[in-house]
């Protein structure tokens, strides 16, 4: 009887420990995909985000321009040169595009720290040891310096860089610690 117990025990452990296996294969598979997505999102995003400030840049130009657009109507009609009814409509009108492009560019803005975050976020949890070990860490830190104190960087991108260096040697040590 005791025999039949083993084996009934040998039975439903390894039925047990392959549920497990299989479990752990799927959720090891989406990890890597994950991963993977993670990093090729922080890739593009990390080269798409110049286009991106280019356009805010130009947003904000325009704006800029249109808000001077606003003071020559206005020397305008102190001059004489239009009509206080002239004046109005125009400066109206004009108002009315520098208001509808500050909310767009607000909005944007808001957008594109929201979107820099969220892929940070999904980026630094994708670190994993392998590929950390890629870089020396200490050597990477020493290249940004060096690489702002020649005034190759500017402030902005050694401020990004600087964050996200020190996202890879925490996610570093936690990782050493598993």
């Amino acid at each position: 009887m005791s025999l039949d117990v083993a084996y009934l025990a040998l039975g439903e452990l390894e039925n047990l420990l392959k549920q497990y296996d299989e479990k752990l294969k799927a959720i090891e598979e989406a990890w890597r995909a994950f991963v993977d997505s993670a990093t090729k999102a922080k890739a593009s995003w990390d080269a798409d985000l110049p286009k991106v400030k280019i356009r805010v840049d130009q947003l904000r130009n325009v704006v800029d321009s249109l808000k001077k657009e606003m003071e020559v109507l206005l020397a305008k009609k102190e001059l004489g040169l239009i009509s206080e009814r002239d004046y109005a409509t125009l400066s109206e009108e004009l108002q009315k595009k520098i208001d509808e492009l500050e909310k767009r560019l607000g909005e944007f803005t808001e957008k594109i720290a929201e979107v820099e975050g969220r892929v940070r976020y999904l980026w630094a949890r994708a670190l994993t040891r392998e590929y950390l070990s890629k870089f020396d860490l200490v050597e990477l830190e020493k290249r940004i310096e060096d690489a702002k104190a020649a005034g190759k960087i500017d402030d902005e991108t050694y401020a990004k860089m600087k964050q996200e260096l020190a996202v890879m040697k925490s996610a570093w040590e936690f990782l050493n610690l598993l």
